[in-house]
């Protein structure tokens, strides 16, 4: 399918539902079975070691960081299976009638997590007779004027707060039926278009992986049309039926390339035909498709391995590509996730593509190498861990293509190379800044074919890495002192970790008694590359490069400061960063070191990694499949990210009050 508008990654609405049921302690919540349904309270309790009786004796900056973990934990849940979160909990507490205001529990990351809030309204009158018949809670006794002076505070800031940060809210008044309402509202959220749409795309995906091979590590998604072959498979359709195609209207209209557009080209496809002449069209266009020798030949090499699998995600006609595959003999190797009438249940937009790409990513642990040629497909080629822009011949191709592909680079870090079909063709931008990937190549062929290797993790245990965790933790140090703590870490870890990675070299030093004597250095020293991630990698980076001072040593505050030169001849790239955290940056990092050179070996250096970015199926672990280290002065289940005065950064520079 052509396409020729402006798709924006950065707009794309891809945050999970998470819907919160507040109300005043002693208002009685609800869960509801058909959704991922959470109680605040227990989630809290599972966060902190000792449950839910030592959270309530921390101190308030600690409870405040504890409740930011346990929402966060719901919102990366939904996130990853796709589920409507549901969270049970509180604003705030005003237990005591004497206190002149409440206490406000609700978090910054409430506010990042929550869509929709619906506010059970129940008479205070009521609230009173339950809480006094409560007695497992121990709650204080208080007034019902109290409690509705408490309710009516929450509600007034509540929506104040929801309204700020573009969340709904809902104050269901107790006149209703409360449960049956807010049950009601659950499947509303549950019945939204783009929200039931993406579902049934993900349930397709998940029968394909539910039936596909358990061995597999990477998986390629492939765009159809002007990917796989040249041609548009839509405008084709409507061709072999000799009627106007519609979908230039459609999708050159206001609705551009929304949910709607989509929608209307599939009832289009209804109205056009019935079941019976949809199929023999799509068996006629199917018959003219001719997919590129280099697929062809990719294709082949796919049905041959057992540890990489190919989908063709699409925007067009589900059917026709089946077919396609059938045609060519892959039908029992590529699956197909595409639109067609509207009894195909779904439809396949820019974020379905980017979301089944993050679902492979997260749920299955993929590696996932994308293939697309037009703006729909940007999305999905930023979130892969390899993305390939096919280029056309210049009339058929997409016209808009060079400048999104501008903005998505400048403005959205998208990394990516191209590859040229047939290969005569222009390339898109300069080479430079989008380089070419050549699928005639044999290396280059490789590459997707790699066998995963275990991510490598080397953590300090010593006494001395526990001496050197406890100034770096305390919360006294700050700015310069904090500095001069991070080189040392980096000068230990470089010392006493790095160069059993990597290995040590002799050379010929002068000796102090004249002649000369053996010395040891790093392997390769002169040929390493050492990045300081900045701004928190930077002292840490200082104290790797004192113990290896041969080495390159370049700054870098996104992965587009890394250069081409920074890297060609090189051996080893030493990513320095003081904290990973969810593992996104050093993955980003990755991409762009694969797109300017290949064969090169990486070690991350860090003072603390998160577990869960270096788990078996962790983004680390993904990216690094060829080949990555980890070497961490500690690992930590601690999976908040600081903020203020928290944030490591802010910390060594002395800029918390920033934040």
């Amino acid at each position: 399918m052509a396409t020729t508008s402006k798709v924006s990654i950065t707009q794309l609405t891809t945050k999970p539902i998470v819907v919160g049921i507040y109300g005043i302690s002693g208002c009685e919540k609800l869960g509801e079975e058909h959704f991922a349904f959470h109680d605040g309270s227990a989630i809290i309790g599972n966060v902190v070691q000792g449950g839910l009786e030592a959270f309530k004796k921390m101190k308030p900056e600690e409870q405040t960081r504890c409740r930011i973990l346990a929402i966060e934990k719901i919102r990366s849940e939904c996130a990853e299976n796709g589920k409507i979160g549901v969270v049970a909990g509180h604003y705030s507490f005003w237990e005591k009638e004497e206190d002149e205001n409440a206490n406000v529990v609700w978090t910054d990351g409430d506010r990042d997590t929550f869509t929709h809030m619906l506010y059970l309204n129940v008479p205070s009158k009521i609230v009173e007779e339950r809480r006094k018949g409560d007695t497992s809670r121990g709650r204080a006794a208080v007034s019902a004027a109290h409690l509705e002076k408490w309710q009516n505070s929450e509600v007034g800031e509540l929506c104040s707060v929801c309204f700020k940060h573009n969340i709904d809210f809902a104050d269901l008044n107790f006149d209703y039926d409360l449960p049956v309402l807010a049950s009601a509202l659950l499947r509303g959220f549950k019945e939204h278009p783009e929200v039931s749409n993406l579902c049934r795309a993900t349930e397709a995906l998940d029968e394909i992986m539910a039936k596909g091979n358990p061995k597999l590590e990477t998986m390629l998604v492939l765009d159809g049309d002007r990917t796989l072959c040249a041609v548009d498979t839509g405008s084709m359709f409507w061709a072999e039926l000799e009627k106007e195609d519609p979908l230039k209207a459609i999708f050159s209209g206001p609705l551009k390339y929304t949910l709607n557009a989509f929608l209307e080209a599939s009832k289009s496809y209804e109205k056009g035909t019935d079941s019976a002449l949809y199929e023999s069209t799509c068996q006629a266009v199917a018959a003219k498709v001719k997919l590129h020798p280099e697929f062809v030949k990719l294709l082949s090499l796919v049905e041959d391995v057992s540890h990489v699998g190919a989908v063709v995600v699409t925007c067009g006609l589900r059917r026709v590509w089946e077919i396609v595959m059938d045609n060519s003999g892959f039908s029992k190797s590529v699956e197909v996730i595409g639109a067609g009438r509207a009894d195909n249940g779904y439809v396949v937009t820019a974020e379905v593509k980017y979301m089944l790409v993050r679902r492979l990513q997260v749920k299955y642990g993929m590696h996932v190498w994308a293939f697309g040629d037009s703006p729909l497909d940007l999305p999905m080629l930023k979130e892969a861990d390899e993305s390939i822009v096919v280029v056309g011949e210049k009339g058929t191709r997409s016209k808009t293509m060079d400048k999104e592909l501008q903005i998505a680079i400048a403005d959205d870090g998208l990394l990516a190379r191209q590859a040229l079909l047939p290969s005569h063709v222009d390339s898109r931008l300069d080479t430079a800044q989008l380089r070419l990937f050549d699928m005639r190549a044999p290396e280059e062929m490789k590459s997707i074919f790699l066998r995963r290797k275990p991510l490598a993790v080397r953590h300090a245990s010593t006494n001395a890495a526990k001496l050197l965790q406890t100034p770096m933790r305390n919360a006294e140090n700050s700015g310069v002192a904090l500095q001069a703590i991070h080189k040392k870490v980096g000068w230990f870890l470089a010392t006493e970790l790095v160069t059993e990675v990597i290995g040590m070299e002799e050379h010929r030093i002068p000796h102090v008694q004249g002649g000369f004597t053996t010395g040891y250095r790093l392997l390769r020293e002169g040929r390493t590359t050492i990045v300081a991630l900045m701004r928190g990698g930077e002292p840490m980076a200082k104290g790797v490069h004192e113990a290896f001072p041969l080495a390159m040593f370049v700054y870098a505050n996104c992965p587009f400061d890394l250069k081409a030169h920074h890297l060609e001849g090189q051996e080893t790239v030493l990513l320095v960063d003081s904290v990973v955290n969810n593992g996104t940056t050093i993955v980003e990092f990755m991409k762009r070191i694969k797109v300017l050179v290949t064969g090169i070996r990486v070690v991350v250096v860090t003072g603390v990694a998160q577990k869960k970015s270096i788990s078996e199926n962790g983004p680390l672990a993904r990216v690094g499949r060829d080949g990555l280290t980890v070497v961490a002065l500690r690992l930590s289940e601690n999976k908040y990210t600081g903020k203020g005065g928290t944030d490591t950064g802010n910390r060594l520079f002395n800029t918390t009050h920033l934040d």
